[in-house]
């Protein structure tokens, strides 16, 4: 018979082996452990080199994003910090400048975020670029391809002025503009032009570009050399947007109706065995005028694969979630939110754009605040952002939202959406990925 200390041993055993098993995926919080937080912070210049970033802070928050304490960038743009906390809330609030506009704000909220998760800031103030580092040319190019009845649709991996078919057999981009760093190779570009050629049949051509020497009529001269397989599309596809990614860049981008048959891809290029395709699809629910704006609702499907036929399956939503997009009616006064009706969405992003006017000034000074955080809270923008009075408050007029409801394939926890937003990289997260659009313009 077991006495009392028998029964007291057994418990004590009992207790200690529940949640030891190997079906617990989750780890048992550290009892005084210490987290360590790094935050760095980038500018990416002409040529595509990251220049250090530091203007800007970084807001350490509790869980109604009330200020716990402020840190400032050191000279290589690194904001760390220790937390006890396995997950904070923390506000990035940089300086922000674009084109010809005014000095601004560009504000950034993550909730739950992994404290031991690296972290990274990619920045914009293009008066601060540094592109000495940049050699950038501007030039015409002709590329010279098989004879082509009609061109439907041509494609470049960089930016350029404007196209014409000159003849069957030539095709002129004007005013294209590349860029290297200074004594290092130039990027791999790309051209590429699909249509009908001289029998009506559906092609397409391309040429990869891999140097830039600039001729005294600059005109440089290119081939397309590198022919595409038609391939049949599948009976039932929605209308997407195919695009090819390799050697840094995407290439060969190109629109797909809904009724088309055929396409064109490049895959027999020297680039191929490192290719990931990614097609998009959308679909909108309603596009209206509503009392905050123009309210567009749509949905959004990504795939991507190093196999283009498993891309051709990309097909957003078609049933209407049930969203208000006229009176906006998740969004609470508070500043709280409740998108729940969507289920197995787990992260949602807010944009806000405002244009602040700052006192004794008539100099419009843009704001953008962004937020990632789970389907269910409240905005960081309904607190006041300690130090920032005078630019933004909980009061000041919103001009445009942009609402972003999501969810991958790969998972469905939120904790694996905000590791992978707090430094975005080339994961399986994005190989399927939903979302829902909303989207109000003043």
């Amino acid at each position: 018979m077991l006495n009392k200390k028998h029964i007291t041993i057994l418990l004590l055993l009992f207790i200690s082996s529940c949640g030891s098993g190997s079906g617990s995926s989750s780890e048992p919080e550290k009892i005084d452990s210490e987290y360590q937080f790094e935050l760095s912070a980038k500018l990416i210049n002409q040529c595509r080199q990251e220049v250090t970033f530091d203007q800007f802070e970084v807001h350490l928050q509790d869980e109604s994003w009330q200020l716990i304490e402020k840190y400032s960038p050191n000279a290589n743009g690194l904001v760390s910090f220790t937390s006890k906390q396995k997950e904070i809330n923390y506000t990035i609030v940089a300086k922000y400048q674009q084109g010809d506009s005014t000095e601004g704000l560009d504000i950034v909220s993550y909730f739950h975020a992994k404290t031991a998760a690296p972290s990274l800031y990619i920045a914009t103030y293009d008066n601060l670029l540094d592109n000495g580092s940049c050699e950038c040319i501007t030039q015409n190019i002709n590329v010279q391809h098989r004879v082509f009845s009609r061109i439907d649709t041509v494609s470049t991996s960089f930016p350029y002025e404007d196209w014409q078919q000159v003849d069957p057999q030539n095709t002129h981009f004007n005013n294209a503009r590349i860029c290297r760093i200074k004594d290092q190779e130039w990027p791999i570009s790309s051209v590429s032009i699909r249509g009908l050629d001289a029998k009506n049949d559906t092609v397409g051509v391309a040429s990869l570009l891999t140097g830039f020497s600039l001729y005294d009529d600059q005109l440089w001269e290119a081939a397309a050399v590198e022919v595409a397989e038609t391939i049949s599309l599948p009976q039932e596809h929605t209308a997407f947007e195919l695009t090819q990614s390799f050697a840094n860049g995407e290439h060969f981008s190109v629109n797909i109706g809904q009724d088309d048959e055929l396409l064109p891809v490049f895959n027999s290029h020297p680039y191929v065995s490192e290719s990931v395709y990614q097609s998009t699809s959308s679909h909108v629910f309603e596009d209206i005028d509503s009392i905050f704006g123009r309210s567009t609702f749509s949905s959004f499907h990504q795939i991507k694969s190093t196999i283009y036929a498993e891309t051709f399956n990309v097909s957003a939503k078609v049933d209407r979630p049930n969203i208000d997009n006229t009176n906006y009616s998740e969004l609470n006064s508070d500043g709280s939110y409740d998108y729940g009706a969507i289920s197995d969405y787990p992260l949602i992003k807010f944009t806000f754009d405002y244009e602040v006017k700052l006192l004794n000034s008539d100099t419009i000074t843009p704001v953008i605040w962004t937020m990632y955080g789970p389907i269910k809270g409240v905005l960081p923008s309904s607190v006041q952002l300690v130090g920032y009075d005078d630019v933004v408050t909980p009061k000041t007029k919103i001009f445009n939202t942009d609402i972003q409801i999501i969810k991958s394939s790969t998972s469905k926890n939120y904790e694996d959406y905000i590791r992978n937003y707090q430094h975005i990289t080339d994961t399986d997260f994005y190989d399927d990925l939903n979302y829902f659009h909303l989207k109000v313009a003043f």
